[in-house]
């Protein structure tokens, strides 16, 4: 048993499809491809009961769609002008956090390898009591110390990269902040939806929507935007302006992480 308007596929005994509410039937009709019944939208009939778009999402990336797709699939994509390609996949990391983790690993490995070398010295002069002899001894002894060393070596490598990171940090936080500002002098949650919405709205495709507008303004504003930049940046702005509770809630944890 197949859904004529997403293309599911049920096991005997289904009569209904469990996102479409509607009759299951044994086989679709010959020519028909199940992905482009996926993205069909049927939101322009009243009487047709219309999926949640969580729903909608999770079906259609089961099917293999990319999300750039599924924004298409419901006219929500924006024209950038830009290939597929260009969006990355992967979720952004702020600089500040990377210098974070940097000098993290940075202070553990020379504080391992400092250690590590001492510890090495005073088993060669016999203060630490292991009893080694002869050629055994060396060899131990040689090899903790290219051991060490290399841990030091890699904590000195990424204390260098510790500065120029840092200054990567501060103009992305200048670069966020001069988005926010003239985010915010340009729109209030009122204005954006006039724009977003239109005149009617689409309570079920808002967040779509506001998301795809939010993008598509940066975008055409800020031209040198890193494509998994202007995600992250795009979400941050929707959730101050229409979920300022949650982003609160989100600064608060952070702040208790520091």
């Amino acid at each position: 048993m197949i859904c004529p308007k997403c293309g599911t596929e049920y096991r005997e005994g289904f009569s209904e499809c469990a996102y479409c509410h509607i009759p299951l039937v044994e086989s679709l009709e010959e020519g028909v491809d199940p992905e482009e019944l996926l993205i069909k939208s049927e939101r322009n009939d009243p009487e047709e009961k219309e999926i949640s778009p969580e729903e909608f999402i999770s079906l259609a990336r089961s099917r293999g769609l990319s999300d750039r797709d599924i924004l298409n699939a419901m006219d929500l994509a924006p024209d950038t002008g830009e290939e597929q390609s260009t969006f990355s996949p992967k979720p952004y990391r702020k600089a500040a956090d990377r210098v974070e983790d940097i000098r993290s690993s940075a202070y553990t490995l020379l504080i391992v390898g400092v250690l590590g070398l001492i510890a090495v010295f005073l088993l060669y002069i016999g203060a630490i009591p292991v009893f080694l002899v002869g050629a055994g001894k060396y060899i131990v002894i040689s090899t903790m110390t290219a051991l060490f060393v290399l841990f030091f070596c890699l904590g000195v490598n990424s204390y260098r990269k510790i500065k120029p990171l840092s200054e990567e940090a501060e103009r992305e936080e200048k670069k966020i902040d001069e988005i926010r500002k003239f985010f915010f002098d340009s729109y209030t949650a009122e204005t954006l939806d006039r724009e977003a919405l239109g005149s009617e709205g689409d309570e079920v495709n808002t967040y779509f929507l506001r998301s795809a507008f939010i993008k598509k303004t940066l975008n055409d504003r800020f031209m040198d935007l890193d494509p998994s930049f202007l995600e992250y940046i795009a979400d941050k702005l929707y959730n101050e302006m229409f979920e300022p509770d949650s982003t609160a809630s989100s600064e608060e944890e952070e702040n208790g992480e520091n």
